[in-house]
């Protein structure tokens, strides 16, 4: 048998007694979702809930931005249950949003729900990593206490099962409303100090299920409540290969010349197309703006490339939902309009401040150890907050 490299036996030993999960996992997760309006639950596919971010009754882009958000903020911060809830009441007295059930139900069922399935999706990924699957080959279904256990979660406590059994594409916890069920990764060494055995896939049985949103009879296994019959983890790592098989790279050449060389207007163009791409896609990286002189060599760079990433698109997107996408393809437009620039304490970063619109915009750029500049952050400021940054210290003007 292949012995894992020292790197793994180190996770073994960190691991073995549990299984450690980075928050960014169920970040990314929750982060590449894409706003989804419906009238009512039923509506998404139970599938189309891994891509697509909705919530019942919510049908305005501007509301589920605001409620993304504050999952977001929950998922990075930790935001409890009661904090939650003032952003919940915060949203609905903004939008006037009428919706169905009690505050402290609905409340908790949109925060619940997503912070559950962001966590086991990430929990998921992370497990399926090759280090981790050459660590923990098999996976064991933990019932946890709970005050209304279902008979058959209890049923399927202790059964333990290869990673890649495909009993695990449906019942990858939770498996229900409320489900503190966990699916808990075995190391072969846990399996022969407990003397467990691997287990046959207990059979898959379904029941029908009339969606009262579509009408139409869907098939569900016996113990999954309806819309938790997928794995959303899977669905998302199924979603990123197809992403990274069609993922844009920055543009080498226009009508045959380096962009560079291009027309400033033929250039901005392109830049524009390859954006709403970006925003289409959410995968790869693209040229989105065109750096002037001045942030060339603030940042001791050889490119006049500003490149935008998939990631960076998708952690703007959810933190600042107040910008449209029309600000995203106005990026080249911005960078030429810089009105201040200034270094930050690591010479390898850059604040500017730009203007479209009306509008003023606070960009983080980064030079990258390939020389490469990379977009970071992009949002909206007020003339206040832009006079702050213009005053700070090592400003540099452009021109100077």
């Amino acid at each position: 048998m292949k012995q894992p490299s020292s790197r793994i036996w180190m996770m073994n030993a960190a691991l073995d007694a549990g299984f450690a999960l980075r928050p960014s996992e169920a970040i990314s997760f929750f982060r590449q979702k894409a706003n989804k309006g419906t009238k009512q639950w039923g509506e998404l596919a139970a599938e189309a809930h891994a891509r697509q971010f909705a919530v019942a009754g919510a049908t305005s882009n501007a509301l589920l931005n605001d409620f993304k958000s504050a999952i977001n903020k929950a998922l990075t911060d930790g935001t409890t249950l009661l904090e939650f809830r003032k952003d919940f009441d915060r949203i609905v007295g903004k939008h006037g949003w009428s919706y169905k059930g009690s505050r402290a139900w609905r409340s908790e069922i949109i925060y619940r729900t997503n912070l559950s399935s962001a966590y086991a999706a990430g929990r998921y990924r992370k497990m399926t990593s090759p280090e981790a699957l050459e660590i923990f080959p098999y996976w064991r279904y933990v019932h946890n206490v709970s005050l209304h256990p279902r008979i058959v979660h209890e049923a399927w406590g202790g059964i333990i099962l290869r990673a890649d059994n495909p009993w695990w594409n449906s019942h990858f916890a939770p498996n229900g409303w409320g489900c503190n069920c966990e699916i808990q990764p075995v190391s072969r060494r846990k399996m022969a100090r407990n003397g467990w055995k691997e287990d046959e896939a207990p059979e898959v049985v379904t029941r029908p299920w009339v969606n009262p949103a579509t009408g139409k009879t869907e098939q569900v296994p016996t113990g999954i409540s309806p819309g938790f019959q997928t794995n959303p983890g899977k669905v998302w790592m199924d979603e990123e290969a197809r992403r990274a098989a069609v993922a844009l790279k920055p543009v080498t050449a226009i009508e045959g010349k380096p962009p560079a060389a291009a027309p400033p207007e033929v250039r901005r163009s392109v830049q524009k197309k390859e954006i709403r791409k970006l925003l289409d896609t959410r995968a790869g990286v693209v040229e989105a703006a065109t750096a002037p002189e001045t942030v060339i060599k603030a940042l001791n760079v050889e490119t006049d490339s500003v490149l935008l990433s998939d990631d960076t698109l998708s952690k703007n997107l959810a933190k600042h939902p107040e910008l449209k996408e029309d600000a995203y393809v106005a990026l080249p437009e911005i960078f030429e309009d810089l009105t201040s620039i200034k270094l930050g304490k690591e010479e390898t970063k850059a604040v500017a401040l730009g203007r479209w619109d009306s509008k003023l915009f606070r960009l983080a750029i980064k030079r990258t150890g390939r020389g490469e500049i990379f977009l970071t952050s992009f949002l909206k400021v007020s003339e206040a907050e832009a006079e702050r940054i213009a005053a700070a210290s090592k400003k540099i003007k452009p021109g100077d």
